[in-house]
């Protein structure tokens, strides 16, 4: 049996083990998912994570556990996966660590000597590190010499026809995650207003939870009443439908690995506005599949907008590109087979001791 760690909370994480689920690889692999963490209070977490503490443990005991894969992001996540980790491979059992939080570098650099010492650790005893782009590899190689680091971007399922757009005179631009300071949201709505003197029939879509009131007091500080709308947090065919109707996606991240979203969008022949931050530069070629600016520049996300809005062909270009970069190199049929060599690899190694 393989064991697969993650969180049931919202967000990109769970977006690419549900994918592997949709796709198969649980059933090809006789993958167990246990839950270590979810969203609510403090006490629901916390009883969770012992529920799937004591799950895990009396998997590994009846020795029905032969690899582990566990999904971690920074700070809690990490640390409460590296109790899971280390129970694994105290049973010999070999442990797949696959990192994706964004903030994994400024949460490494936040840490003392002691505590930095057993984030080193932990990579180094796993049997194979994860990470979404080669900007990571650098990092954790780096910190980390010993650890076995590979680049594992993440994937989506292309669909068969690019989003058409909605067909009306306005230009729909749609975000959608944690509406908050690391994802840009407090940068976009400056940018919106500033954008929209030039080209008023922008408007913009955000779907997401967080601070959304927050937000929403700032859009109308700002007059944008009539130019956005916030959609709280949407999922499934919700989520196609504002794909295949919006003419632009932006996501002006400060800290990012490789976004879910991103790739969702340009699957969709979407021209994406986004940000030279994490992995981002290595999915995205500025006016080649879509526009990068700065991280917090708000005058060039607006020149972005209204360059997109003002010129439909522009739009077309960038999105045809960004739908082929999607096809050749993040799809399921190029990203699976890499994960599923990796199991095989891992497995076939002699048992820890």
């Amino acid at each position: 049996m393989l064991v697969m760690l993650c969180t049931a909370g919202r967000g990109g994480m769970r977006s690419v083990v549900e994918a592997y689920r949709r796709d198969g690889l649980f059933d090809r692999h006789d993958v167990r998912l246990i839950d270590t963490h979810d969203e609510g209070s403090l006490g629901r977490r916390l009883g969770l994570a012992a529920s799937a503490l004591w799950t895990f443990v009396k998997l590994l005991v009846q020795r029905r556990v032969t690899l582990v894969h566990v999904h971690m992001a920074m700070r809690g996540s990490f640390w409460r996966k590296s109790v899971f980790a280390t129970l694994a491979r105290w049973f010999g059992v070999p442990v797949v660590a696959h990192l994706h939080g964004s903030e994994m570098e400024v949460f490494y650099n936040t840490l003392s000597p002691f505590w930095q010492r057993r984030v080193v650790d932990q990579l180094e005893a796993c049997a194979r590190v994860l990470v979404l782009s080669a900007s990571w590899q650098t990092f954790v190689t780096r910190i980390a010499p010993r650890a076995r680091v590979q680049v594992l971007p993440n994937y989506v399922t292309v669909p068969d026809e690019p989003a058409g757009g909605h067909g009306g005179p306005l230009v729909t631009v749609l975000f959608l995650g944690v509406v908050g300071k690391r994802k840009g949201v407090f940068d976009l709505l400056p940018a919106m207003a500033l954008a929209v003197e030039g080209a008023p029939q922008l408007r913009l879509l955000v779907g997401g939870n967080g601070e959304v009131e927050h937000a929403r007091q700032l859009a109308e500080s700002l007059n944008l009443q009539q130019h956005v709308q916030f959609l709280g947090w949407v999922a499934g065919e919700q989520k196609e439908k504002l794909l295949r109707q919006a003419d632009v996606y932006i996501l002006p991240s400060h800290n990012e690995g490789l976004p879910m979203s991103v790739l969702e969008a340009m699957s969709f022949g979407l021209p994406v506005v986004t940000t030279r931050v994490g992995g981002i530069p290595e999915l995205v070629t500025d006016d080649e599949d879509g526009v990068l600016v700065e991280a917090g520049d708000v005058a060039a996300i607006a020149a972005a907008l209204v360059r997109l809005a003002q010129q439909p062909s522009e739009r077309a270009r960038l999105g045809a590109g960004a739908r082929a970069r999607v096809q050749a190199a993040y799809a399921d049929s190029t990203v699976l087979p890499q994960l599923e060599r990796v199991y095989a690899e891992v497995s076939a190694q002699p048992p820890l001791r």
